[in-house]
Formats: structure tokens, sequence, C-alpha cells
């Protein structure tokens, strides 16, 4: 019975998150209430605030239970003795943006943080968030340029910082594009080629 009970209490938060995806989605943080929430997942107000406080608690639940590649580079990473900085990052940015076009709940939470939460002061929180989770991406990718700088990598005259700010900024107008109109180019072909772009042109022994 108490197993039960806790399955059925995951059933309906899984509903609720579900919920909050397609509706934040579909109308935005801040014209998306609670209420709305409860009804589109078909349960009670009761119920929603038993799992949930806000919405600042509910998209930060979206964003927990989305595994991103960045939380697996750094796994990876950890076991190897060595290997190719630049490489690495080719692959683990490419490996991201596979990733927001195949995982429909990257893809949505993606949408959700780009396009449909104004930052306003009932959202703030949120805010702070993503760009705190944003901000931990840079310095896990600005430790590989370093390592990159370390190798001779990099050409003269570029720093880690400059080479990740660049990266972040090229990516997200990738996504932020592709989101508006995902059949206008294909995101992982189109970003593959422009980040090779990039990153050979950083790369010392590139000519």
């Amino acid at each position: 019975m108490v197993r039960r009970t806790k399955e059925d209490a995951m059933e309906t938060r899984a509903k609720l998150l579900d919920a909050a995806e397609y509706l934040f989605g579909k109308n935005g943080v801040s014209r998306t209430s609670m209420a709305q929430v409860a009804e589109q997942a078909g349960v009670t107000r009761g119920a929603i605030y038993h799992h949930f406080s806000n919405k600042q608690d509910l998209i930060e639940s979206l964003m927990d239970r989305v595994r991103l590649p960045i939380d697996e580079m750094r796994e990876q990473i950890a076991e190897l003795d060595n290997y190719d900085a630049l490489e690495e990052v080719r692959q683990r940015t490419i490996e991201f943006l596979t990733r927001i076009k195949t995982n429909d709940r990257v893809q949505a939470l993606a949408s959700i943080l780009l396009h449909k939460c104004e930052y306003i002061d009932e959202v703030n929180p949120i805010k702070l968030r993503h760009v705190s989770g944003r901000n931990e991406c840079i310095g896990d990718f600005e430790q590989l340029f370093h390592k990159a700088q370390r190798d001779g990598q990099l050409k003269n005259g570029i720093d880690s910082r400059m080479a990740v700010i660049g990266l972040f900024s090229m990516v997200d107008g990738l996504i932020y594009n592709w989101l508006l109109d995902s059949d206008y180019f294909d995101l992982v072909d189109y970003g593959e080629k422009a980040i090779t772009i990039y990153l050979d042109g950083l790369n010392q022994s590139s000519n």
C-alpha cells in the first residue's frame, strides 16, 4: 500500500511537470498560473502545491530532470589521463546541439528558457538559476581551453575566457535561431561546421 502511494505521488509529479512544460512552452512562464498547470495535469490545486511551492520550483524541477551533456562531460573527462582539449570542446558542443535537436525534453526546456521565460520580478529567481548554470558550464569549458593553451594549441593572443565566450555566443545564437524555425537550417549539420571553423581559427596548427 505504501509503495503504491509513493508510485502514485511520483506519477502525479511527473504529470505536473509535463503539464508545466507544455503550458510554459505554449503561453510563457509569466502567463501560466499554478492553477492552469494543475488543470492541465488533471489534478487539484492542493495536489500541485503538495509537490511544488511555486513556478520557480516547477522550472527548477524541469531543469533537474534533464541531464545535460555537460554533466556527462565532467565524468568522462575525469576518467581520461591525456586528451586533445580542442577536440573535446568540439565533440561536447556538437553533442549538446544533438541533444537539443533530438531530445524533446531538452528542446522544450531550451525553448522555454530562451523564448518563453520573461525575466520579470515574478520569475527573476529562474534567471538567477539559469545564469548560475551557464556560468558553471562556461567554467568547465574554460578549463578545457586552459589545457589547450598549456598544450600550445591556441594561437598567441587568445586566452581561454575569450575563446569560451566566443564559442558560447555562437552556440546560443544557433540554438536561439533554430528554435524560431527548425526547418530553416539543420542545427547539428550547420552547428558542427560552424564549430569546426571557429575552433580551427583558434588552433595554432591550422593554416
